[in-house]
């Protein structure tokens, strides 16, 4: 319903990429909850914090691409600067993310978080964020 309620589109948009690229951009984010552990899983994801690393990388692409899809210089430079600010705050948040992995010698959530040193360094891991 989203994304076929009402389609305004720019006249000189390239519009097959401006329909697709927000419904990959969904996509992208749904993907993130199959990486969540349930005790109804089906699968055990051995490096999840590395397909984490992986799929949030993805979103630049995406917001390099919507800017691009509408054929406006205005929009495509706005996109540019926010996925310059997306992979700033990328670097930030690897380096903080890294640390309790390091610590427990694991790159997978489950392991993560059964650990109580993980616990531990929220605090101050969410005032360096």
């Amino acid at each position: 319903k989203l994304f076929f309620k009402e389609t305004i589109k720019p006249q000189h948009s390239n519009n097959i990429m401006f329909t697709i690229v927000p419904v990959l951009g969904f996509s992208l984010a749904l993907m993130f909850w199959g990486m969540m552990s349930s005790k109804y899983i089906s699968y055990y994801l051995l490096f999840s914090l590395l397909l984490f690393f992986c799929m949030t990388s993805l979103n630049v692409y995406v917001i390099l691409l919507s800017g691009w899809a509408s054929n406006s210089m205005y929009a495509f430079l706005g996109a540019l600067r926010a996925s310059a600010q997306t992979i700033s705050y990328e670097i930030s948040m690897i380096v903080i993310l890294l640390f309790p992995a390091f610590l427990q010698w694991t790159f997978s959530w489950d392991n993560m978080f059964k650990g109580y040193g993980v616990m531990i360094l929220m605090v101050p891991v969410g005032v360096a964020w």
